[in-house]
């Protein structure tokens, strides 16, 4: 009896088996265009799980309404997961972009050695060893992004990721050291990311220890020129390079002058994203885009590059070798110029843990980290004329004008000068609060005959004040408000181990320098359109004063033949005092004839 059930049941579940084998096939027979019951069921199911809706089993009409919305849909964009349903298109450039990104995880190629060696003459052996290259040291972006973002400041989360890629990259195929990202350039037509390195030299180029080779102002007072900073000096110290977006190559700016940088100061363009644009501004700017960018991203990386007091220490470079003696009458050798960074990381640094990333609130605890730009356009001064033997020095000449004004030299900046000491961002003046008994006053007494528009020494209260240096105005007058060029603020101050101290500069818009982690993880990165604030109308150089006209031709009669003879004789000639004389010689000319 068992085994006559066992049957049965086994029959019929082998029946239930097919007829759902069967209806199963038949839901899933597919129309023309290839749809099926079944598919359509599937995915109305998945919609509800996806909802997470309680109602359909009391509300019917919420399966219609799942069911028509997915009719909808199909009919408007088509099936996706149908067999004659057409991949969709990619956009070109999205394509492209991406074909790029996937360069970033390529490595390059490894290094392979190979030694022979013979222990004996009738024995060699073989050793060929493969060393993968290294990644150098390269900027935590993904790391630093945190920081940005808390600052309120970054990028895309991608762009970080590919953007530390494309620098570990950079740095392995160009042999780069001391890699640090400076931040972007947002233009009008393209942006510009910029990371600058230690100086990046040819194979074939050298470098020499600067020489004064300015030639010697002429007589008259001229400008002259000043000789542009050599490779490891000054603003020529660091290479800059730049690529649109962090998938693209990325391009080596050239080294900057003086010049550069000075035209830079006069004129305010934005830049276009397009390296070889023109600069159409006056003064006249000598270069391209990528001149202009070169000078504008010194400026900024001098102005803008701050750290806490103590993190940085400045280097000192290495005694040098005696000099060889230079025998008489020859000009000496050019020495080989050697890479000294301008600063390291302190290793006795350490920052008050109680006090954390407040202390740091205060501007003094800021310092300028690069060397300053001075009004010559450089970092450093020009060293001085080399004295050659036999050269007879001039004696000055008697200046013709008594009120002439003597250039002055630029007093030295300290590195490490103090973020405070820089001149004042602007001064507010308070008003003084009105007092009735003046206002009597001034009423009986009448007009003076002023306009009342004008101030103190008949100063425009509408212009804004020059910036003035912090010590000039007393921390303790309440009629002037000094106000900074750079703005502090702390984030998530709840926590102190989570705290961050933010700086903005009001003279660079974008540049952020920040402390967090109790003032042990500190940073600067600039965000901007590359161009440095003013706060009244900007007012372009005016053009050059219109020369003089040239002095009218004086007409001088020619010698007569008479005096010329006198001349050739040795005498002196004669003065013709009237027009007799004058008629007198010329018979006296023709009788001779």
């Amino acid at each position: 009896m068992d085994a006559d059930n066992a049957n049965i049941n086994g029959a019929a579940e082998q029946a239930q088996q097919q007829q759902y084998a069967a209806l199963k096939a038949f839901l899933m027979q597919a129309d023309a265009e290839g749809r099926s019951v079944y598919d359509h069921l599937q995915n109305c199911f998945l919609d509800i799980l996806d909802e997470n809706t309680l109602d359909v089993a009391n509300r019917p009409e919420r399966l219609a309404e799942f069911s028509a919305l997915l009719k909808q849909q199909q009919f408007a964009f088509g099936d996706a997961a149908a067999p004659t349903a057409a991949p969709p298109a990619v956009d070109p450039a999205v394509a492209a972009h991406a074909k790029q990104a996937t360069k970033l995880f390529e490595r390059p190629a490894p290094e392979v050695v190979t030694e022979v060696q013979k222990p004996t003459p009738y024995t060699t052996i073989t050793t060929t060893t493969v060393k993968p290259k290294a990644a150098p040291p390269v900027p935590a972006i993904v790391s630093d992004a945190q920081s940005w973002k808390a600052a309120g400041v970054g990028l895309p989360a991608r762009e970080c990721f590919h953007l530390e890629q494309s620098i570990t990259k950079l740095a392995m195929e160009k042999g780069l050291e001391d890699t640090r990202f400076l931040g972007k350039i947002f233009g009008t037509h393209g942006n510009y990311l910029v990371v600058t390195s230690k100086r990046h030299t040819e194979p074939e180029e050298q470098i020499f220890e600067e020489t004064n080779v300015m030639p010697k102002p002429p007589r008259k007072k001229v400008p002259v020129d000043v000789q542009p900073e050599p490779g490891y000096k000054g603003c020529n110290r660091y290479t800059f390079w730049v690529a649109p977006d962090a998938v693209s190559p990325w391009v080596k700016l050239p080294d900057v002058t003086p010049q550069q940088i000075n035209a830079a100061r006069k004129i305010k363009k934005l830049f276009t994203g397009n390296l070889d644009a023109k600069i159409n501004a006056y003064p006249v700017f000598d270069g391209t885009e990528r001149e202009y960018l070169r000078a504008q991203l010194s400026r900024i990386l001098a102005a803008t590059f701050v750290a806490p007091i103590n993190a940085l220490e400045a280097v000192t470079p290495e005694e040098e070798e005696e000099e060889e003696e230079v025998e008489e009458g020859k000009a000496p050798k050019p020495k080989l110029a050697k890479y000294v960074p301008l600063t390291a990381a302190n290793k006795e640094y350490a920052p008050d843990e109680e006090a954390g990333v407040h202390a740091l609130a205060d501007l003094e605890q800021w310092t300028h980290a690069e060397g300053y730009i001075y009004e010559t356009g450089r970092q450093t001064k020009v060293p001085p004329k080399p004295e050659v033997e036999g050269e007879e020095e001039e004696e000055p000449e008697e200046e013709e004008d008594a009120d002439a004004e003597e250039q002055k030299e630029e007093e030295e900046k300290e590195l490490f000068n103090p973020v405070k000491k820089d001149a004042l961002y602007a001064v507010i003046a308070v008003p003084k609060e009105p007092n009735p008994e003046e206002d009597e006053e001034e009423d009986a007494g009448g007009d003076d005959g002023g306009d009342g528009e004008e101030g103190e020494e008949g100063k425009d209260p509408n212009d804004p004040d020059k910036p003035e240096e912090d010590e000039d105005i007393p921390d303790d007058d309440p009629l002037k408000k000094k106000l900074y060029p750079w703005a502090t603020r702390l984030t998530n101050t709840i926590f102190k181990k989570h705290a961050m101290c933010v700086l903005r500069s009001l003279r660079w818009p974008g540049a952020v320098a920040y402390a967090s982690q109790q003032g042990k993880k500190w940073g600067a990165v600039y965000f901007g359109n590359g161009l440095k604030q003013t706060d009244a109308a900007f007012t372009p150089t005016p053009a050059d004063p219109v020369q003089k006209e040239a002095a009218d031709l004086i007409e001088i009669a020619d010698a007569t033949a008479a005096n010329e003879k006198l001349v050739l004789r040795g005498e002196d000639p004669k003065e013709a005092d009237s027009e007799d004389e004058k008629e007198d010689e010329e018979e006296e000319e023709a009788a001779d004839e």
